[in-house]
């Protein structure tokens, strides 16, 4: 294998290059931190556009300028 220890021969190749070692842990990261942020803005969401306002819970007890009289 003395052919590929030319720098020269190595170019005319145009061979991609060498990747790092913790590419794969790097790729693994980034993937599950995407997949746990995207999960987490989809249930804020999905819960604040399901909250209602009618409803007479706790968070809307705190909120209102006059209270109910029951």
């Amino acid at each position: 294998m003395l052919v590929f220890q030319d720098p020269a021969f190595v170019k005319k190749l145009n061979l991609a290059p060498d990747i790092r070692d913790d590419y794969a842990e790097l790729f693994q990261i980034t993937l599950w931190t995407s997949i746990a942020l995207i999960l987490v803005v989809w249930g804020v969401s999905w819960g604040i556009w399901n909250m209602d306002p009618g409803r007479d819970g706790i968070i809307y007890r705190g909120t209102m300028t006059r209270p109910k009289q029951d």
